[in-house]
């Protein structure tokens, strides 16, 4: 039995799999409900004879604990589907709604001089507990849930319509990301494929348009995922036509889409658009990470002041030359800036250079004292100063030589995107192991994907995050 015909009969036959796709919205109904009266009754037990008083009236406080989690939890997205969103979003979401829950409890006793009728041991415990609960409820159980898809339950059916190059790009995302549980029951295409076009667990091309309508009107398939075509057959107001008189959900999938887009929706008037790049961050966490950069890194001056002073000393003793490396780089929406480093060679690139090299292993220019900078990051610290100017963030794409900017922009799709924020002293991309030398154009496109994934999902527990992995990875054996 092939893998495809196994997830069909278990998506068919297996009870667990048929019951989450008939009630899988009644069940997360059942969780909205199931939560608060658990967490609630838990709290009950632990805490049951606590009042909240008022001028007009005592209740129990386990009513307040009820109204507040039947307010917050709902509204923060846990009872969605995440079949195509992250795990880790999700248990951010729980662990802030849950904290929210918390304060709101403490701003309640506060104001209402109760705390001290609150037993700390059981608060904390039942504080815990809450925060256990809905992780294991909503996190494990969709972890158990992608296993599950993983092994052909809860899996959907999809009949595509494209060219065999898009359809074979879009089964390899299907087996790469197998606990999404999509399988490809069918496809047809404008080009039939070449005798040598094999993809493993796909079934053989079912024909072109008119196949494609006779197999839709005696088929049952969940979705219908449309690729871009170039076909005589029809224009696209046909197609569209085509597919809109089916009641099968439609997706549209572009192959010219690339994964840093963000594909926004939105509309102007009554067009409907796709915001493709940029990101648009609001003037209050654009505050909050200035504040946040200003804040540890006045302090990280004065604590590393003596290691500043010694290094700059030793640079100037290791070998003839400045102390300092000023070179112009691209800054905040692509405007230049001086940036900052030890000088670690012993002949600057010149700023009128078309080329700027990149560092090598074992490259002659570098100096013993620069080579051992460079391995432990050490020469990156004068940027410290570019930070406090405004000029970069703690964190943030870390900015190229302009001469490398004007090559890799025309070859890289979204890469002057990255200067949508300020260039960072370390990044997502340094700390999952994209920095140092770029041999192949293939390494940079890896560092403007990071950064770009950095923008999309920013957030101040991401900086944290990466400020402490760039402390414990601090020694690179990619930096020349």
């Amino acid at each position: 039995m092939s893998l495809i015909s196994f997830a069909i009969y278990l998506s068919k036959y297996s009870p667990f799999g048929g019951l989450l796709r008939i009630h899988g919205q009644d069940i997360a109904r059942i969780q909205r409900i199931i939560d608060p009266i658990v967490l609630t009754l838990v709290f009950t037990y632990l805490e049951p004879k606590v009042l909240w008083s008022t001028p007009f009236a005592s209740v129990p406080f386990w009513g307040l604990v009820f109204v507040f989690i039947v307010l917050v939890l709902p509204s923060s997205s846990i009872y969605t589907s995440y079949r195509r969103r992250s795990l880790y979003r999700l248990i951010r979401q729980i662990t802030s709604s849950w904290l929210l829950i918390l304060a709101l409890l403490l701003l309640a006793t506060y104001f209402n001089k109760s705390t001290a009728y609150l037993s700390r041991v059981s608060t904390s415990t039942w504080a815990l507990f809450g925060w256990c609960w809905l992780v294991t409820i909503h996190g494990f159980g969709r972890k158990f849930l992608r296993w599950y898809r993983i092994q052909g339950g809860n899996s959907r059916s999809i009949v595509y319509w494209g060219t065999p190059e898009a359809v074979a790009s879009f089964s390899s995302q299907l087996t790469q990301n197998s606990w999404l549980g999509f399988y490809i029951q069918a496809w047809f295409s404008p080009v039939f494929p070449r005798s040598d076009f094999d993809v493993p667990d796909l079934p053989l091309c079912g024909g072109g348009i008119f196949e494609l309508k006779e197999w839709l009107s005696s088929n049952h398939v969940d979705r219908l995922i449309v690729s871009d075509f170039n076909s005589r057959e029809m224009s696209m107001q046909e197609m569209i036509a085509l597919f809109g008189d089916t009641s099968i959900p439609v997706m549209y999938a572009p192959q010219w889409s690339h994964p840093t887009m963000r594909f926004t929706f939105d509309t102007i008037g009554t067009q409907p658009c796709f915001d493709l790049w940029g990101c648009e961050t609001s003037y209050l966490d654009r505050q909050i990470k200035r504040c946040f950069d200003l804040l540890l890194t006045s302090i990280g001056v004065v604590v590393i002041s003596p290691l500043l002073l010694l290094i700059a000393i030793a640079v100037k003793l290791s070998s003839s030359g400045p102390i300092l490396y000023k070179q112009v780089r691209y800054g905040l929406d692509g405007k230049p800036f001086q940036c900052f480093k030890y000088r670690t060679m012993r002949v600057l690139d010149s700023p009128d250079q078309t080329i700027v090299k990149q560092a090598t292993a074992d490259d002659p220019r570098i100096t013993p004292f620069g080579s051992f900078l460079r391995r432990w990051s050490l020469d990156e610290l004068p940027q410290v100063f570019n930070v406090l100017c405004g000029d970069m963030s703690l964190v943030g794409p870390r900015p190229h030589a302009v001469q490398h900017n004007e090559i890799y922009r025309k070859l890289i799709p979204g890469y002057m995107q990255r200067h949508a924020y300020k260039p960072g002293i370390t990044g997502l991309a340094q700390v999952s192991g994209w920095r140092g030398e770029t041999r192949t154009v293939s390494d940079m496109e890896n560092r403007i994907y990071a950064d770009l994934t950095y923008q999309r999902d920013w957030s101040l527990f991401l900086d944290i995050k990466i400020l402490i992995k760039t402390f414990l990875r601090l020694r690179s054996g990619n930096a020349y």
